[in-house]
């Protein structure tokens, strides 16, 4: 994993506030201590920079008495950060997460969809029709984020090593008649294809289970010791990484995982909705 990738700059950030949280001192004792503006620390350490400056983290592990190895670590990361732009860094002006970023260096993804199908196995006719349904008027910003879209899908699961995908389907995605029946046969049948790719298991939640969930979310496994989770809230989306919030929704997948049906009777399932909706 490069220096740079949104998996370092988060092990940046997280290490930046654990050492300021040791060194006793306030955001604000450390803004008047770096001659900074109230605004930036509170970016830095909510990760809302783009290539944050090698020579402010030196300072500031200065300040926070870090040991001299771990400063000339975080020095390199932030070093890196500066480096080649990433594919999602050209569409900085239709994306507002850094959800993309740590989707690409997901080992593993656990998530769990309801109301519509997820962004990952979503076809693109199925993209286009979300961006028509009236809610961006701009045709411009609609193509732009089409484009993404499908950047992200060719990234994250046509590269070399494509991550181990784990979907469960609330039945809601699977109703949702977004573009109309044509529309919805032809995302069925690329669901389908998905399906059978050795790295993507699919399961389908029935409204009949009665598990249904208040929200989706997202399960990014990097490594053994790190995890985050994902839900896809406006404005900018919610990241827990917390222990007990990553125990909360590991137990929660797992609970949905068992009442939903199995990857075949999804198959089946999903087949028989692409017949119903071809017969529409």
């Amino acid at each position: 994993m490069s220096q740079g990738s949104p998996v370092r700059r988060r092990h940046l950030v997280s290490q930046l506030k654990r050492l300021r949280a040791q060194s006793g001192l306030s955001q604000s004792q450390v803004s008047k201590s770096m001659g900074w503006e109230s605004g930036k620390i509170i970016r830095i350490e909510t990760g809302k920079f783009i290539r944050l400056n090698s020579a402010d983290v030196s300072e500031l592990c200065r300040l926070y008495g870090a040991s001299d190895e771990l400063r000339e670590e975080l020095v390199e990361i932030a070093k890196a950060s500066r480096g080649k732009k990433p594919w999602w860094f050209q569409y900085k002006d239709v994306l507002v997460t850094a959800f993309y970023g740590l989707e690409h260096e997901a080992a593993k993804i656990q998530e769990y969809s309801l109301g519509l199908v997820p962004g990952l196995l979503q076809h693109p006719e199925y993209v286009r029709a979300l961006m028509k349904r009236g809610y961006l008027p701009d045709k411009e910003e609609q193509e732009r984020r089409i484009e993404v879209r499908l950047q992200r899908h060719h990234n994250v699961l046509e590269r070399e090593a494509p991550p181990r995908i784990w979907t469960i389907l609330d039945e809601s995605c699977l109703r949702c008649a977004v573009g109309g029946p044509k529309v919805m046969e032809t995302q069925m049948r690329h669901l389908l294809d998905l399906a059978v790719r050795p790295t993507i298991d699919i399961q389908v939640l029935p409204h009949a289970k009665g598990m249904s969930q208040s929200y989706g979310f997202s399960m990014l496994t990097f490594d053994e010791y790190d995890r985050a989770v994902y839900v896809d809230v406006p404005p900018n989306g919610i990241f827990y990484e917390d222990k007990a919030d990553l125990l909360r929704h590991e137990r929660l997948f797992e609970y949905l995982q068992a009442a939903a049906i199995s990857p075949t009777e999804s198959y089946d399932f999903i087949s028989n909705l692409a017949h119903e909706y071809a017969r529409s």
